[in-house]
């Protein structure tokens, strides 16, 4: 008697992209995608590591800290992992507070998801397979409250 799951070849894990400069903080998140069963591929900056290794065709997600080294500004490695892949979905990962004006992040596209932190490997968890999942938004004007009527 054979065993067919065994036989059926599995699919390699999704690449996730990690951009983090806190060295600390790169391994604990990726080791919690790891855990997750996706392949994290780890960069410290938007500068030396864009394109990161798996931030082409193949990456399935990307993990941005919002501030990064260098008073590197999370947003533009979003928007140059962007030029190359429209609709890769993004969490942004930021201590600030949502409604602060260093967390905005309209104008990026989508999927994009914020995660405060602090986080835990859970919440990325469920975060990058949010956005993996989740349609790509177009970037159309928003509508006013007096546009809409009633």
């Amino acid at each position: 008697m054979t065993d067919t799951a065994a036989a059926a070849p599995t699919a390699p894990p999704a690449i996730v992209v990690v951009v983090e400069d806190e060295a600390l903080i790169a391994m604990l998140v990726a080791d919690a995608l790891a855990d997750a069963g996706y392949r994290p591929a780890c960069t410290p900056d938007g500068r030396t590591g864009v394109p990161a290794p798996g931030s082409g065709p193949d990456a399935a997600a990307a993990v941005v800290d919002l501030r990064l080294a260098d008073g590197l500004d999370g947003r533009w490695v979003v928007r140059d992992l962007r030029e190359r892949r429209p609709d890769l979905p993004v969490v942004v990962t930021t201590g600030f507070h949502p409604e602060a004006p260093q967390a905005d992040l309209r104008g990026l596209g989508g999927p994009t998801l914020r995660l405060c932190k602090p986080f835990d490997g859970e919440q990325l968890a469920g975060g990058v397979a949010a956005v993996i999942g989740a349609p790509a938004v177009s970037e159309t004007p928003r509508r006013r409250r007096s546009d809409v009527q009633k």
